[in-house]
Parts: C-alpha cells; sequence; structure tokens
C-alpha cells in the first residue's frame, strides 16, 4: 500500500503536503493510519513546527538577523494552517475564534524577543502579560470546546508550561547560556508532542464514531519516530545557520544534534541490534551530519566547488546509503529505489531552505522549510509502518475499532492523557538542568 500524499488533509483540512512517502508491503490499514492517528500526526506536525519556528524566529529578532521577518511571517502562516483543522471538527466559527487566541501568542512572542533586544522591561511585562492572556484563553478555549474532555484547568497548566519552554529557551539563549538553552530547546521539542496525543485523545472521546483511539502503541511509535525526524530537520537548519554566520552558539547546535543522533540510534538498537545502531550512526554522523558543517562553511567562503560537493554528498550519495540501509533494514518494506528516492526529497529540502537563506531569499527559504517539515512527517509515517509491519508483537493493543461512548468520554488513557502531560511537564522542566554535554567539538 503506497504512502502517497502521507498528510493528506485531515478532517478536509487544506495543508501542504509534497505527493511523496514510503511504500510499506501491507494488505490491510496499517495500524499507523487509523483514523486517530492521523488526526494525532496533523496536530503533531503543526503544534511542533510552531514551537521550531517560534524559538527560531525569537532567536532571529534577538540577533538582528535579516531573515526575522521571513520567520515571523512563516509562523504566522503555521498559525493559518492550524484554522481549517479546527473549524473542520469545530465550525468556522471555532476554527477563527482558536486562531485568533493563537494569533496572541505569536505577537507576544515576537513582542517579547524584541523588548529583550532593546532592554524595555517595561515592554517585556507587557509581552508575558499578552501571552499568558494567550494561555487563560486558550485553555479554556479547549476545555470548552472539548466538552471537557479536555479540562480547562488541566490544558491551561500545560499550555504554561509550553509558554515556560519557550520563553526559557530564549531567556538562557540571550543571556549566553547556551548548553542550558539547547537542553531546554530539546525538552520542549519533546513536551509538545503531548499535545498533540491529548487534543487528538480529547477529539476522540468527543467523536467516537469518527476517530478511533489516537494513543495506540503504534500511534506512540509513529509519534515518536516523526518527532525525531522533525527534531533533525529544525536542528539542522539552526545548526547551518548558526555556522555560516559563525555565531557563538554553533557548537551547542551542533551538539543537539548529536543528542538527537543517539535517540535515532538507540531507536534503531532496540529493534535491529547494537551493530546496526552503530551502522548507522556512522553512516549518519559521518555522510550526513558532517557534511551540512562542510556545506555551511563553503557557503560561507564562496567556495563553489565544495559547496556542490557536500550537496551531491547528501542529495546522492548520502540520500543512497541511507535509503538502503533502511530497506534493507526493513526487509524491502521501504522499497529501496522509493527510499532513496524520499531521503533525496528531504535532503534537497534541508539543502534549498538552507541556501535560499545563504543567498537573503528568506521568503523562498522559509517557504521550503515548511515543505520540508512535512515531507519528515511523511518519512516517520513510513517508518513507523514499516518497522510495526515487521515487528507487529510489540505493538498489539486491545484497542476497539471506535471510541467507546462512554459518559466520560472514552477510556481512563484518553481522560488522563492531558493531566500526564502536564505530569511530565513538570518532570522534564526538572530533569533539564541534570543533562549533561559531551566534550564538543572545537569550532
Amino acid at each position: 500500500m503506497k504512502f502517497g500524499k502521507i498528510l493528506a488533509p485531515i478532517l478536509g483540512a487544506t495543508l501542504l503536503v509534497p505527493s511523496m512517502g514510503m511504500a510499506v508491503s501491507a494488505e490491510e490499514t496499517s495500524p499507523v493510519e487509523t483514523s486517530g492517528v492521523e488526526l494525532r500526526s496533523t496536530l503533531d506536525s503543526l503544534l511542533s513546527e510552531h514551537y521550531a519556528l517560534a524559538v527560531d524566529s525569537m532567536m532571529k529578532i534577538y540577533d538582528g538577523d535579516a531573515a526575522a521577518e521571513a520567520a515571523m511571517a512563516a509562523l504566522d502562516a503555521n498559525a493559518a494552517d492550524m484554522e481549517p483543522v479546527i473549524a473542520s471538527v469545530y465550525g468556522e466559527e471555532g476554527g477563527a475564534a482558536f486562531t485568533d487566541i493563537f494569533d496572541k501568542h505569536n505577537t507576544g512572542t515576537d513582542d517579547y524577543a524584541m523588548a529583550v533586544k532593546d532592554g524595555d522591561e517595561e515592554a517585556q511585562e507587557e509581552a508575558l502579560v499578552e501571552i499568558q492572556s494567550f494561555v487563560d484563553e486558550m485553555g479554556a478555549f479547549l476545555g470548552t470546546a472539548t466538552e471537557g474532555k479536555l479540562p480547562e484547568d488541566g490544558a491551561t497548566e500545560a499550555l504554561r508550561a509550553h509558554e515556560d519552554f519557550v520563553q526559557n529557551t530564549f531567556d538562557l539563549y540571550a543571556d549566553g547560556d547556551y548548553e542550558a538553552s539547547y537542553t531546554s530547546y530539546l525538552e520542549g521539542f519533546k513536551q509538545i508532542f503531548g499535545a498533540g496525543s491529548a487534543i487528538s485523545g480529547a477529539i476522540a472521546a468527543q467523536f467516537p464514531d469518527q476517530f478511533t483511539d489516537p494513543n495506540t502503541a503504534a500511534g506512540d511509535f509513529r509519534s515518536t519516530v516523526s518527532r525525531i525526524a522533525a527534531e533533525h530537520f529544525a536542528l539542522a537548519q539552526l545548526s547551518m545557520a548558526k555556522g555560516y554566520n559563525g555565531a557563538a552558539d554553533f557548537d551547542f547546535a551542533d551538539w543537539a544534534q548529536d543528542q538527537n543522533t543517539e535517540e535515532f540510534s538507540a531507536a534503531i538498537a532496540s529493534f535491529y541490534g547494537d551493530e546496526a545502531a552503530t551502522q548507522f550512526a556512522t553512516l549518519w554522523n559521518n555522510e550526513h551530519i558532517s557534511v551540512q558543517s562542510d556545506l555551511a562553511t563553503a557557503q560561507a567562503g564562496g567556495d563553489e566547488e565544495q559547496i556542490q560537493q557536500a550537496q551531491s554528498a547528501l542529495i546522492e550519495t548520502f540520500a543512497t546509503e541511507l535509503g538502503t540501509f533502511l530497506s534493507t533494514a526493513t526487509e524491502d518494506r521501504l522499497p529501496q529505489e522509493e527510499t532513496i528516492a524520499n531521503v533525496a526529497a528531504h535532503e534537497q529540502s534541508v539543502v534549498d531552505t538552507f541556501s535560499q537563506y545563504a543567498a537573503g531569499d528568506f521568503e523562498a527559504s522559509y517557504n521550503t522549510y515548511r515543505e520540508g517539515y512535512t515531507i519528515v512527517f511523511a518519512i516517520g509515517k513510513g517508518l513507523s509502518g514499516a518497522i510495526v509491519d515487521q515487528f507487529p508483537e510489540n505493538f498489539e493493543t486491545a484497542v476497539p475499532d471506535k471510541m467507546p461512548a462512554t459518559g466520560l468520554g472514552g477510556s481512563a488513557n484518553q481522560m488522563n492523557t492531558m493531566m500526564i502531560w502536564v505530569a511530565l511537564s513538570t518532570l522534564i522542566l526538572l530533569a533539564a538542568g541534570t543533562m549533561t554535554m559531551r566534550q564538543r567539538k572545537q569550532q
């Protein structure tokens, strides 16, 4: 079965989606393709892209980067893409109300970054008040719209935790505490995926005839694989821009990519063993991460020959090697030729986003960024689907075709999703300061 149009419009929403995907040999609908899991993935994509763009735009505002305006425009475009998703469930009025509230958040974060840059403490406080207004209003909206399936208090607490991650990541960055900043960034990226789980779980409980349970073992796995892939894409763009600009935090952005690689390798090891994980990590680090750094260095130096070599190594050599590795590991559940093409499409989006940024074509760069962000979710769906099909015993859950229509709106799993998200957010905040960095490379 083909995974074409991986992020095809969910709930009638119109999303920008490349007509590509990864194929998995299966006769029936994969557990990663159910209506609930598709809904969760759409929310994962939009909400995590919001987080990545929010941090990126705030950094660029503070740095006085010429791309700051385009970054803010991309953040607004992301918010606009959420409206049809919400409207298709709660009507046009609900979609418009959601977007109006969400716009306060984007405006508040932009204003806060500018106020910090200007050293204007009064403006900082005003921006923080605006952000808190977003938290309160969105918590109330979600509680009301879901008829309490997402309790207002729990939603508000979780939204506040998300805002704390965004603000702390930026504040630490502005203070020059880059290790703590990127640690916060990584943990905040994980946390925002809890929102997709919580909101989709509430909607599925509210409309059990339309959506299956999104929070199954297979749904969790697809979300995790997509998160690792999306985090890689976002960090790659941050790191390459930092390297190109000779930024002081380049080593730390590079370190964050290493943490992402370690998590990806651990996922590979859990299914295919340590030898396969080592092979993957070697390929990923030597033929991918290091080559991205080479491209940034060559672009900064205007070395056209080195630029072409690095681009070719990523789009052709690495794509072929990784595509072959994934096809072999999944026993051809990811057909080799198609998988190579999909990895190449991802690499092309990475290269084009960075090249357009370096050329000063910032609007095009962020348009490509957003297209590239959907591609990694397509890859996440294809890869997770292949692994679930290959190791079905690892994902067996007794889940009915539809959510049970109980008086409390579904199973205990759905009812407690938001509160679990809140609890995990607290633990993440406590754990963030305990992470240690390995020896960083000299820039």
